[in-house]
Parts: C-alpha cells; structure tokens; sequence
C-alpha cells in the first residue's frame, strides 16, 4: 500500500536510526533527530498507522518500533537513496590482483565486498562447462500447484513446485510444457534471454506462468553446476546483536556451512538485472529467515557465469550494501574478460 509523504519520512527515518543503533525507535528519539515539524503525539499516531499497515513492528519489550520485513521491502523500492560508494572505496574495491586463479580472484573480491559492507560475503564460481535443457514437463499436483520437471544434459532431474494463483486446465498446461520443451530443449543459461519470445496468441493469457517458468529454468541451470561457494568475513555477522544469543548464532552458522542451500539462494540474482534484494521471510528457506541477502550476477564476456553477494540481519544497510555489490560485481566481470578464461 502506498503511503503519503510524512509517513514515507517517517519510515525512512525508522529504517535508518534501526540500521545505526540496532535499538527500537520511538516518537520521542524521532523528534530528537529529525525535524519533521510536528509534535510527539504526532508521531506517536502515524507509528502506530504506519504499524497497522504492516510496515512497522513493536518488540514486546520497548514501546519503539523496528521495521518488519514489508517496511524494509518498501524502503529498498521506494524510499532507498540511490546507491554510491565513494571515490577512495571504489580505488579499493579495484584492488583484485590479476590472478591465473580464478579462486584466488574470488577470493580477493569476497575478502574486499566484505569490509567494504562489514557483512559476510559470498560468490560462485564461474560455470565453465556446458549444461542445457533436455526436457521440460508440467504437472498438476494440486489445484493451485504446479510440479516443473527440469532434465538437464547431464542427467541431472531437478523438480520444483510452483504456486499458482489460479487454476489451470489440463490443456492449458500441456500447451505450456510443451511449448516451454519446444523453445528451451538445448537452451544453456546464456541462451535463455534470446529464446524467450512473447507467447502466440492463444497462450497470452498464460504470461505470467511463462515468466515465472523460464525464471525457474534458470535457477535450474544454475544450481546444477558445482555449489561450491566462497565465504569471506562470517566474523561480521556473528557480531550483529540479532545473533548475540547462541541459539541464533549457531542457526546461522549452520546455514554458512550448508554451502548448496547458499548456492540456491545465490542464484536467484540470474532473475533479473542488476542486484537482487531477498529480505528475511522472502526467503524460501527456514533456516536464514532472519537474515537478507544482497546478490549480483557477473559475466564473462558478455556471459552470466555466477554470482557475488553479501548476507546479513534483515537490519541491514541496504543502500551501501546494494552500492558494494554492484561494484564489486561489475569489477568481478571485467576481471574475469580481462584474462579470457571461457
């Protein structure tokens, strides 16, 4: 839902002051630090709409609020200044050696992502070998679910639900498959773009299945290639207060050690341009719902290959995040090209 300006303030002033200090905001601490030209009571009043709408939270503990997963959502699409770094750190995000070793090139730029962020980074290898789509099938396995079954050239069978948000008749589905069989068989990930044309007219009504499809087709090749991942900097994000108690500290470090769950997540920034934001409860998996995950994909030659990125609390700064790991991803990119290794 769309709010009016002096609430978009007001959200942006809460997103920032949690980001910094880690602790609930209250009316009077806004007032304190931002002139936003009203009284306390004001305040009081647009926080708790503000919380109504589901953008706010307020911990059992403190009369402040925090921003919930949706208020931070709305501030990286709506509110969020545009993403920069400064000069001085753009000279050393640069600083990746000329290396014959990929992983140690790897390496370098999750080691250098990591302290400009002060979260834990990390990237996929480039996919040096040939995978591509055998064959593509669509089930019904519920009325509003849908089984997409991935044969890849490996041998490889992925299976994946997808929810749909309505039903679809037998047809309609068997049309699909069969048409998402006839375009992508022999497809590899570079050749997705090009072969993803608009849809005939008696499948346009279906659009939004095709999108969703030829999306999961991607992260299907993707994460069948190797799922080693490079971490760097895991002492970052075991010093955020959200993961001071040991039950949260080892929940996370159980998941930075379950390296194809990172890998999958990882992947999800080949669904679209630029740098993909997953925050807290949009993550499919349980285990780091607590945390957000900034990624970008890099290219070699032109070629998507992988993935770099940084994860942390949801109370994350996503502006400097998004900015570092744009760099770096582009940085990564003209690395690679420069030594010719596809």
């Amino acid at each position: 839902m769309e709010l009016g300006e002096r609430r978009r303030q007001i959200l942006a002033a809460v997103v920032n002051d949690y980001v910094r200090t880690a602790e609930p905001v209250g009316s009077e601490s806004l007032v304190q630090r931002h002139n936003f030209g009203v009284k306390p009571a004001t305040i009081r009043n647009e926080l708790a709409a503000i919380s109504d709408l589901g953008y706010l939270r307020q911990p059992h503990t403190s009369a402040g609020r925090v921003p919930s997963d949706l208020g931070y959502r709305y501030y990286v699409d709506q509110l969020m200044p545009d993403p920069a770094l400064d000069p001085s750190e753009t000279r050393q995000a640069r600083q990746v050696a000329l290396d014959n070793e990929v992983e140690i090139i790897l390496q370098q730029s999750c080691r250098i992502l990591s302290g400009l962020t002060q979260y834990t980074s990390l990237a996929t290898p480039p996919q040096m070998d040939s995978i591509s789509i055998k064959h593509v099938a669509l089930t019904a396995i519920a009325s509003q679910t849908i089984l997409i079954v991935t044969i890849l050239n490996t041998g490889h069978i992925d299976h994946r639900m997808l929810e749909v948000h309505e039903a679809l008749t037998p047809s309609g589905l068997t049309s699909m498959g069969n048409l998402l069989c006839e375009r992508f068989a022999g497809a590899e990930l570079s050749d997705l773009p090009k072969r993803a044309k608009p849809l005939p007219t008696e499948l346009i009504r279906l659009n939004w299945l095709y999108r969703k499809a030829t999306g999961i087709l991607k992260q299907v090749l993707m994460s069948a290639t190797d799922d080693e991942v490079f971490v760097e900097g895991t002492t970052h994000i075991l010093r955020q207060p959200e993961f001071a108690q040991h039950a949260a500290m080892s929940a996370v470090l159980e998941a930075l050690e379950r390296r194809r769950l990172l890998y999958q997540i990882l992947s999800s920034s080949l669904l679209g341009k630029g740098v993909t934001v997953i925050i807290g409860q949009e993550n499919q998996f349980a285990e780091v719902r607590e945390c957000s995950f900034v990624s970008a994909s890099y290219s070699v030659g032109g070629r998507v290959c992988g993935s770099i990125g940084v994860v942390g609390p949801t109370r994350m700064d996503y502006r400097r995040a998004v900015a570092a790991v744009q760099f770096m991803a582009s940085n990564l990119s003209d690395v690679l090209t420069s030594l010719s290794i596809w």
